[in-house]
């Protein structure tokens, strides 16, 4: 019988997790741990082309899943290319774990130049990690990954790395038991509890605004069950789409910044704000966009209740337990103003059509198309780009949660490989996940298009094809009246998805789209379709305002 190694704690550990997938690219410093991994046979690996798009893809596969994303990278420079993968999981709250491995000990730290010495490796990985471990004997592994989980399953979820010197993944080692924090600890407190009841039952024109935090919390239910019994309208952040389906007739969407929203709801004499950062946009937007009325916030960490608004009512607690508390005494609360519910409701639906007025004839067409053919709990992600911008992550309906990805960080190009993920941990539903991506940002991980082949990923590619970087072009035009180093050139994406093995083709109309979309759907695997946008009716940008100044 072969002997218990390191590297079968970590494959033992990882099932015990009930991971199916890792994702992996092969070094001689992480050799060990993923032929354990293949030994044990309870998870699977995905080889792909680069580590940051691996960590990207480990991202969307959290949050598709809700369970633990893994990447398992080289040391040094492997695992230097898993930092911005990582940056964008902190960004997210998303729970991704690198793995990663080390010099043997008998050389760390010795300024040996010993091949792919990285001595700083640690300081690096905290950098955009809640918690990095690195054991120095073997008895310390177990320990170690057990206190980069249970950092990273404490309160809001967060990324973690565990390194890992080559000769502790030889040397013998024991099965360990591998236990989660619950979030019990963030049951919330009784008085606070009376204080937000208190409040719902002074106030008359409530709104809900929920974040990414209630859908992590797994607190869907529980917000539609308030929404609908004190009749209140429900707006979302970007991350918080599908907390409640965009079809139902309280759910507003993610339009609370928009001016027109923000101008509807002033008199709102609530807000009840649950998992949300209030995050500021680019120039400051959105800083001094005060929450109308008594601010409620609830949130599972400390440091985001009251950071960005002053909170009238702070409430740290995980949001289903939270709201659980709260609907134990619905029955003493008074349904919404039923004039102020209905204002709120048919302002939402004035902007919705405003906004879709502004992109033209094919846009809302093919937003439509994709809409209509593409099953409710298939994952719709977004890259940075114009479509997503302008109709991707408000226009298109989010019918349930965890369908609706984007780089919560604004950085351009995770979108593709955080697809590609996504497109994994869905598998088991049967519908495939869909792409929005731009063709600047596509060039980031385009490499992935390989891994998609040699795996079948049930994806499909929709590469918004406008030569260059849109985004960037339409600010660079509004505020400098020139457009500078923007301009890309037009890429054959479909010639080159099929030098990789995956089907494509271009399309120029939306009837071509609409066909695309079919051939797409009734595919095994991936489909890419590169839309050529230069013969598509234009849409109006409008992505933020100039700079002032």
């Amino acid at each position: 019988m072969k002997e218990f190694t390191g590297a079968d704690l970590i494959a033992d550990a990882l099932a015990q997790l009930h991971v199916e997938h890792v994702f992996a690219i092969v070094s001689i410093h992480n050799m060990p741990i993923l032929d354990a991994i293949n030994r044990l046979g309870k998870t699977q690996i995905i080889d792909v082309r680069h580590e940051q798009a691996g960590t990207h893809a480990a991202d969307g596969y959290a949050r598709a899943s809700g369970k633990l994303g893994v990447m398992i990278a080289s040391t040094g420079p492997g695992t230097s290319n898993t930092v911005t993968g990582l940056y964008e999981a902190q960004y997210g709250s998303s729970r991704v774990l690198v793995i990663t491995g080390q010099a043997e000990t008998g050389f760390y730290g010795k300024g040996l130049a010993y091949v792919h010495e990285a001595e700083q490796q640690v300081p690096m990985l905290a950098s955009v990690c809640r918690r990095v471990e690195s054991p120095r004997a073997p008895s310390q592994l177990g320990p170690a990954l057990q206190n980069v989980l249970t950092d990273m399953y404490t309160g809001r979820g967060a990324p973690g790395a565990l390194e890992i010197p080559i000769d502790i993944q030889y040397a013998a080692n024991a099965p360990m038991g591998i236990q989660l924090p619950d979030n019990d600890q963030f049951a919330p407190d009784e008085s606070k509890l009376d204080l937000v009841i208190n409040a719902l039952q002074q106030a008359q024109r409530r709104i809900l605004l929920v974040g990414g935090g209630a859908i992590a919390a797994e607190a869907q239910g529980e917000v539609q069950a308030l929404a609908e019994q004190l009749q209140i309208p429900v707006l979302t952040t970007v991350d918080g789409r599908g907390v409640i389906p965009e079809d139902h007739p309280l759910c507003i969407g993610n339009y609370y910044n928009s001016a027109g929203m923000y101008q509807a709801i002033a008199d709102a004499d609530l807000t009840l704000a649950i998992g949300t950062k209030f995050a500021v946009g680019v120039d400051g937007q959105f800083a001094a966009q005060t929450p109308p009325g008594k601010l409620v916030h609830i949130d599972i960490d400390s440091n985001m209740v009251g950071r960005t608004h002053r909170a009238h009512i702070g409430l740290v607690a995980d949001a289903k337990l939270a709201l659980q508390g709260i609907h134990q005494k619905l029955s003493e609360l008074q349904a919404n103003d039923a004039q102020f519910t209905d204002k709120i409701l048919h302002a939402g639906e004035g902007i919705r059509q405003a906004m879709r007025g502004r992109l033209g004839t094919d846009w809302p067409q093919v937003m439509d198309c994709i809409r209509d053919k593409l099953p409710a709990d298939s994952v719709f992600v977004r890259d940075q780009t114009i479509s997503a911008y302008n109709w991707g992550n408000q226009q298109f309906p989010i019918l349930t949660p965890r369908t609706s990805i984007n780089p919560t960080s604004g950085a351009i190009g995770p979108g593709f490989p955080m697809s590609v993920g996504a497109a994994i941990a869905s598998q088991p539903s049967g519908s495939k996940a869909l792409v929005v991506h731009g063709d600047g940002g596509f060039m980031f991980h385009a490499t992935e298009l390989a891994t998609c082949a040699q795996y079948q990923v049930p994806l499909i590619i929709c590469v918004f094809n406008d030569s260059g970087y849109g985004v960037l072009r339409y600010l660079q035009q509004s505020r400098f009246g020139r457009i500078n180093e923007t301009d890309l050139g037009k890429v054959a994406f479909a010639q080159m998805a099929e030098s990789m093995g995956v089907p494509g083709e271009r399309v120029a109309s939306v009837e071509a789209f609409s066909d695309a979309m079919d051939r797409a759907l009734a595919a095994d695997g991936p489909y890419l379709i590169d839309v050529d946008m230069e013969h598509f009716a234009p849409m109006e940008i409008s992505v933020m305002p100039k700079k002032k100044g």
